[in-house]
């Protein structure tokens, strides 16, 4: 059984359940080419379709033929044991530390702080993420927001060190618009 806590979400497709995990579990992002036995035995069987992992979960999609309430319990026991060999999880690309914090952002951007900021009309894109730092731009009525600040530091910047804890800084800059150059927003960096 595992000791890291986990728990299951249903998605759109019946066949796929994403497993929500704390985040710096597992060092990889993306398409799982080799998972730790006996996981990764059900998906060299054909088991189990695919396997991809986020910041904060792990996606598994099973084969046709295959049911979640006929195979969901070996399934679950066996990524429980899976997350306790981290280094044994092998991605189906080369992974870096900038594609793990891209990930993350990308994670935040799509999720409720992402939410918070389109529903006040707000853009914010990926500019860069690199190095343990990641830059955003900002458009829409996020520019020349005089609480643009604000949002960054308490929903992007919280939300990406809870996925990211080695982020060193987090910056954003206005999209152009009647001002000569881009304003630059850099938040506080930890520790500091």
């Amino acid at each position: 059984m595992s000791l890291v806590p986990m728990h299951p979400e249903a998605t759109d497709d019946p066949r796929t359940v994403r497993w929500v995990i704390p985040a710096g579990t597992l060092p990889v992002v993306g398409e799982v080419a080799e998972a730790p036995d006996p996981l990764g035995e059900m998906l060299r069987s054909e088991v189990i379709a695919s396997i991809e992992v986020e910041t904060q979960a792990v996606v598994i999609r099973l084969t046709d033929g295959h049911t979640w309430s006929g195979t969901g319990a070996r399934v679950r026991d066996a990524l429980g044991t899976a997350l306790g060999h981290p280094q044994r999880w092998r991605p189906a690309g080369t992974v870096t530390e900038d594609d793990i914090l891209r990930a993350a952002l990308r994670d935040v951007l799509d999720g409720p702080a992402g939410d918070y900021i389109r529903s006040h009309g707000g853009e914010v894109t990926i500019v860069s993420a690199h190095d343990r730092r990641a830059e955003v731009r900002m458009a829409g009525t996020c520019t020349h927001c005089p609480a643009a600040g604000f949002t960054l530091h308490s929903r992007l910047e919280s939300e990406l060190r809870a996925r990211f804890p080695d982020l060193l800084e987090l910056r954003a800059t206005e999209e152009p618009g009647r001002a000569a150059r881009p304003t630059w927003l850099t938040l506080r960096r930890r520790g500091a």
